[in-house]
């Protein structure tokens, strides 16, 4: 059986990383997601891959063959983002019999795969994995009956849900799913639609999880895939490692090479430290950090749920449930609000329209090679480009476009005495 993995395409969504070839580049723990989606693929059984990838992606520069990893790779170049069916429609002479389909963001596949092909009888031609959801707007939902999926609904308007089912991306296809896909009228939803078709004329059944499961949409489900590959760690301590003792490392850590806890730091698992690293003094870490190699965690910088990308500096403050881009400097006494006053989940704004994020709980997204003034803030859900400059003492009301400076403005009053 073979897995085919959808990664072409640039997600305008994603900002402010568009910059990536591919978002599934972004490393957390040290490594690529598409990497951790790979092994996830192996380690699940399955060692026939076949990648769809964007003409310029430097996913096949990374991954090779797949013989690094145990695998055997098989690349599909779409060369124009025209949507994830037309994309699995050019792996189609590769595709000899039942095959998986997943969006690059399935690190979690292997928890998935036995129970799906548990779930299809010999009868059956397809198993679609799905979620309850509560807000159903932004996602396609399945029609059913009893076990079985009827339709397939893109995005219905509230109070016309069919139910309150969501697909995840992960499918089990049969062969005759690529016949159906093909008579598909080509558009966007292309994929979406021949699911609603396949669905309406074949057995098509459904396997309904509890468990969180990882997305790539949007700049903060990073947070969410960073948590679940963090929940699977186990402690280890790399080489050349500096701990100083009045530091205290507290669970699962993994701290890699070249990594210098200075005194009175406290780490609370799980938490990743990418290689030379540096803890500041008095510095607290906590609740799922993932701080990547070569950065410097200012002293009295408390951390808790983010990622910090590969060589930013940050002095001392406090960043919660936040995304720092790489290459980025952060001056004293910054801090990012998390929490709505109103405690209601955080809205972000991505092109112009405003989006629920799920969330009750999200700071800031910064992009690559920002600086921000010492004493500076941001309010919940505020996205800063890449490039851009935060002038000391201000409040990040907004987003803040690519290359910008952004500053509150001072009057300076001097009075001889």
């Amino acid at each position: 059986m073979k897995a085919v993995i959808l990664a072409a395409g640039r997600s305008s969504r994603f900002y402010p990383y568009n910059y990536f070839s591919h978002k599934s580049l972004i490393k957390i723990l040290g490594r690529p997601i598409i990497v951790h989606t790979v092994e996830s693929v192996k380690r699940s059984g399955i060692k026939e891959i076949i990648l769809i990838i964007s003409k310029d992606s430097e996913i096949k520069k990374l991954l090779g063959n797949g013989k690094n990893f145990g695998v055997n790779i098989r690349y599909v170049i779409q060369k124009e983002p025209t949507g994830a069916g037309n994309g699995l429609l050019l792996a189609e002479k590769f595709i000899e019999g039942d095959f998986f389909l997943l969006n690059v963001s399935h690190v979690d596949f292997w928890e998935f795969k036995e129970l799906i092909l548990a779930k299809k009888s010999k009868n059956d031609k397809g198993v679609l994995l799905a979620r309850e959801e509560g807000n159903l707007e932004k996602y396609g939902v399945l029609k059913i009956e009893r076990d079985r999926v009827l339709d397939l609904v893109e995005k219905p308007k509230k109070g016309k849900e069919p139910s309150n089912l969501r697909l995840i991306g992960i499918y089990l296809f049969s062969l005759d799913f690529l016949k159906t896909l093909r008579q598909t009228p080509n558009e966007h939803y292309r994929l979406e639609k021949a699911i609603s078709n396949f669905s309406k004329n074949h057995q098509v059944k459904f396997l309904k999880t509890k468990k969180e499961v990882s997305s790539l949409k949007y700049s903060w489900d990073l947070l969410s895939i960073k948590n679940y590959l963090l929940k699977n760690i186990k402690k280890s301590i790399g080489k050349n490692v500096k701990i100083a003792e009045s530091s205290e490392i507290i669970g699962n850590v993994i701290i890699e090479n070249g990594v210098e806890v200075m005194e009175g730091a406290k780490i609370k698992g799980p938490c990743f430290i990418g290689k030379n690293s540096i803890i500041g003094n008095n510095t607290i870490l906590r609740n799922g950090v993932d701080v990547e190699e070569n950065c410097v965690i200012g002293a009295n910088m408390e951390v808790k749920n983010s990622l910090i990308m590969r060589g930013t500096k940050v002095h001392s403050g406090f960043i919660g449930d936040s995304v720092i881009g790489e290459d980025s400097r952060i001056g004293a006494d910054f801090s990012t609000a998390n929490v709505r006053l109103d405690r209601q989940a955080v809205r972000a704004e991505i092109n112009g329209q405003k989006i629920d994020t799920g969330l009750k709980r999200l700071g800031t997204i910064i992009g690559s090679n920002v600086k921000v003034g010492i004493k500076s803030s941001t309010m919940p859900g505020v996205l800063i480009g890449g490039g851009s400059i935060i002038g000391p003492s201000t409040v990040v009301l907004q987003n803040v476009p690519e290359s910008t400076k952004y500053y509150t403005k001072f009057k300076e009053i001097v009075v001889k005495k």
